[in-house]
């Protein structure tokens, strides 16, 4: 350490970077309108997009229907679980449906 550096005062050591090159607060319509710029952002999912929701609905039906279709000799559990997710996902589905066909027709 160099002895002559002059020392540093009591604002800059104890107050942080990132806070010292801060301009002044905002005011409340400068924080509302970021507020709305942010709520907007955030939104329902872009058309082509699937959700995580329909990802995992995808690969858990994907994964039953390797199960249930393979050549090889799987426990009989394992069988019976995969048949069981099939089944609960095909309800799901046709549930996700009727509930979808009935927004449409209130919209109508």
């Amino acid at each position: 350490m160099d002895a002559h550096k002059q020392p540093r005062s009591v604002s800059e050591t104890s107050v942080p970077v990132a806070l010292r090159n801060q301009s002044a607060p905002k005011t409340t319509t400068e924080n509302n309108k970021e507020m709305k710029e942010n709520q907007e952002t955030v939104g329902l999912p872009e058309a082509g997009k699937p959700t995580i929701y329909e990802r995992i609905k995808e690969g858990l039906a994907v994964a039953s229907q390797l199960v249930i279709a393979s050549p090889l000799k799987l426990p009989p559990k394992l069988v019976v679980v995969a048949k069981y997710l099939a089944l609960a996902l095909g309800v799901l589905e046709a549930v996700e449906g009727a509930a979808k066909d009935r927004r449409e027709g209130d919209e109508d």
